[in-house]
């Protein structure tokens, strides 16, 4: 778990606490739904990212994670907001939440950075000769995906005990 990620779950235990120490939650399940809630978000973003393969970029986003051989990647740009984008030579848009264009990355240049990295991968590692197609698959992120079940069994029992 990265230092960022482990701020944000301890941010909202904190909040949780405070909210329960000054009487705003009357039911601590709900509260702890919330905080499960907060895992998950922040897995789910967090663990965005781009990964520059031996054969293959891979583009993973918070709900599906893209394979896309060099062969296949036409451009890859950032759009006028900011958002890192790799197009494929069959016409497809994959856009990265991992470099989504935020106000810092205004000022830090990272999605430049990261396009101009990709793009001189893609040039060195380009094959004409590999049979591989692009594909797109559901993303797992075993963390989140089980905290996403706790969240949806906590808010049941806390529904059931208040009724």
């Amino acid at each position: 778990m990265s230092f960022v990620m482990l701020s944000w779950t301890i941010m909202a235990v904190m909040i949780f606490c405070a909210a329960a120490a000054i009487g705003l939650i009357k039911d601590p399940l709900i509260g702890v739904a919330a905080c499960l809630g907060t895992i998950v978000l922040t897995r789910r973003i967090g663990t965005a990212r781009i990964i520059l393969g031996k054969s293959e970029l891979k583009v993973v986003n918070p709900v599906f994670t893209y394979w896309v051989p060099y062969r296949l990647v036409m451009d890859v740009d950032t759009s006028t907001d900011g958002t890192l984008t790799v197009h494929t030579t069959e016409g497809e848009e994959i856009h990265s939440t991992a470099f989504g264009g935020s106000l810092l990355d205004h000022f830090i240049g990272s999605s430049d950075r990261a396009v101009a990295r990709i793009k001189e991968t893609v040039r060195q590692r380009r094959s004409p000769r590999t049979e591989a197609q692009a594909r797109r698959t559901l993303t797992v992120s075993w963390i989140a995906d089980f905290c996403l079940l706790a969240t949806i069994g906590v808010a049941v029992a806390a529904l059931l005990a208040s009724g």
